[in-house]
């Protein structure tokens, strides 16, 4: 299956518009930059599951055999619609789906946020940080899993301003290259947001790995 970051990008774009709509309609206190990660991941794939089969955190390959506890998981996987994942931390049984997608077909995604300020309004100290090491990890779990054939990573970015976002993105771009981790061309999707605690924009981003 050809996996097009593009359509992947719209369909994560709408579902963050139509959330956002609905917290101007119910004239909500708190905004989609008070979310958590995990709460973000399950916006995320709400955002998908019209158009992909979605699993969440599921464990790497390589780690087969470790307690389950003790394995990485990656964020999101997705795999064509009517062909949800197998799994090898379940064992099959009679009531699996009769053709499920083996983990070569799917598409891995990490997905990480970063936020430019604090509830409050007080800039985030780590805003930086968010950037670099966590995302530079997970670049390199993927790269390291010779059965993932497609994989990417989405970031989730709240900020005062396009500028500011865009400026950010070229610098993590450098950022990876100097990490000598290989990404393909981003897609970009921005959605404005009601100004709560100084973010006026969240901008969907996601890079296809070149996996080695």
């Amino acid at each position: 299956m050809f996996w097009d970051t593009s359509n992947l990008a719209d369909a994560l774009a709408a579902a963050f518009v139509e959330a956002e709509q609905a917290l101007r309609e119910e004239q909500a206190v708190y905004g989609l930059d008070t979310l958590d990660e995990l709460k973000l991941h399950q916006l995320a794939a709400r955002g998908l599951t019209a158009k992909y089969e979605i699993a969440g955190e599921v464990h790497y390959l390589s780690s087969a055999g470790r307690k389950l506890t003790h394995r990485q998981r990656c964020d999101l996987v997705l795999t064509p619609k009517g062909r949800p994942l197998k799994l090898d931390s379940k064992p099959p049984d009679l009531f699996d789906p009769p053709d499920q997608a083996e983990p070569a077909e799917a598409f891995w995604l990490e997905v990480k946020s970063a936020y430019q300020f604090r509830e409050g309004g007080s800039a985030h100290g780590g805003y930086g940080a968010q950037w670099r090491t966590a995302i530079v990890e997970d670049l390199r779990k993927m790269e390291a899993e010779p059965l993932i054939h497609h994989a990417g990573l989405l970031l989730i970015v709240f900020t005062e301003s396009q500028a500011i976002v865009e400026k950010d993105l070229e610098l993590f771009e450098d950022h990876l290259v100097r990490k000598e981790l290989l990404a393909g061309f981003r897609q970009v999707r921005h959605t404005p947001i009601l100004d709560r605690m100084g973010h006026r924009l969240c901008t969907i981003a996601i890079w296809p790995t070149v996996q080695r």
